[in-house]
């Protein structure tokens, strides 16, 4: 039987990030998915990469530092990696809104992030196919945003990691964790058991059904969203937008990405495939008054995903509580944070080397709320 330094159950960008870090590190690793990498959570996602609205300073900078490991990355993989810069922009309607923009720009600012208020026009001269509307004076500009194809970043991440000697398996399904007093032995599928010196578990929104066989509590609840994907429109867009009512982006295949929070929710509990499509069609209704060249596009796609969200909605990252060979990942920031956290917790077992950066971000923090109510 061949011997193992970690298992990664688990192959979003999280997971794969982190079977990269360690393959790098020269550790013998399996990967598990039970699907197709990268085609859960991750494959539905927005996938725009920022510290715009990551709240308070610590989380912040933890996402800001997920950026810049997203940039060292995309330069060591070398061609298309799935990486697209070109900052992010956005505006508000509404006298709150607009207040509350302002804020977070100057916030960010102070900060160090880089956040700045540009006239309408040098807005348009960036992305002339908007149609921001005439009052709106300034536009915020979030020069260091990105956004990322995950799935192709996912297939080069496993890709080079296989030729380091990785292990991948796709379609193996995990079902849970043997464990021995505070050792999990091996990860149980269907009909083998897959040892392993240690484990990591990156399942997103199963995380807390994944561990409940271990009798660990950890929050991690489900959020639905959604997505339409466009055809390919007359004028291009070529970076984030958030519009009021609408955040759209480039698709990989050439068209549009849309989304709006509020959809999320309709879209979650609509019913039949109809419903979706009343919903995508709600998305395309809004793109098109602040991207005109959207009134001559068709849906060709939804997404209809389900996103892990902890219980103070920030990033777990750590050893599972009770187990001395066993750690998780679950973040609602996955696609931004993935190649930093993947690369930091290879560090910690791989290397036995434990980051400060994660100390805010254990998953201890839940037991140690749990016995303070107590």
């Amino acid at each position: 039987m061949k011997q193992y330094d970690v298992a990664v159950i688990g192959l979003g960008i999280v997971g794969a990030s982190a079977v990269y870090a360690a393959a790098w590190a020269g550790a013998r690793v399996l990967a598990l998915d039970a699907g197709a990498p990268g085609g859960g959570t991750s494959g539905a996602s927005f996938a725009w990469l920022n510290a715009v609205r990551k709240e308070p300073e610590t989380y912040h900078r933890l996402n800001a530092a997920g950026m810049t490991a997203h940039r060292e990355l995309s330069r060591e993989l070398g061609g298309d990696a799935g990486h697209h810069d070109g900052g992010s922009l956005e505006w508000a309607e509404g006298a709150d809104e607009d207040r509350e923009l302002r804020e977070r720009v100057r916030r960010l600012a102070s900060r160090g992030y880089p956040a700045e208020w540009i006239t309408r026009a040098r807005a348009i001269g960036l992305e002339p196919s908007l149609a921001i509307p005439d009052h709106v004076r300034e536009v915020a500009f979030y020069a260091a945003d990105a956004w990322l194809d995950a799935p192709r970043l996912i297939g080069r991440l496993l890709a080079a990691a296989g030729a380091r000697g990785a292990d991948i398996r796709e379609g193996a399904t995990v079902r849970s964790l043997r464990s021995r007093g505070s050792r999990v032995e091996a990860a149980v599928g269907d009909d083998t058991e897959m040892v392993a010196q240690s484990f990591l578990v990156c399942v997103g929104p199963a995380t807390q059904a994944f561990l409940d066989p271990l009798r660990v509590v950890i929050p991690v609840g489900r959020v639905p969203g959604f997505l339409a994907v466009t055809s390919r429109p007359a004028q291009p867009l070529h970076r984030v937008v958030h519009a009021p009512g609408i955040h759209l982006r480039p698709d990989a295949g050439g068209g549009l990405l849309l989304g709006a929070e509020d959809v999320d929710s309709l879209a979650a509990s609509a019913g039949p495939p109809a419903a979706l499509g009343e919903a995508a069609a709600l998305l395309l209704e809004r793109a098109a008054r602040v991207f005109p060249s959207a009134r001559r596009v068709k849906v060709v796609d939804t997404r209809l995903g389900v996103r892990p969200m902890p219980a103070d909605h920030h990033t777990i990252a750590g050893r599972i509580p009770g187990f001395a060979n066993a750690w998780m990942i679950a973040t609602h920031s996955g696609v931004t944070l993935g190649p930093l956290l993947g690369r930091l917790l290879a560090d910690e077992i791989v290397r036995g080397v434990p980051s400060s950066m994660l100390v805010p971000f254990r998953p201890e923090r839940f037991a140690t709320a749990g016995a303070a109510a107590g």
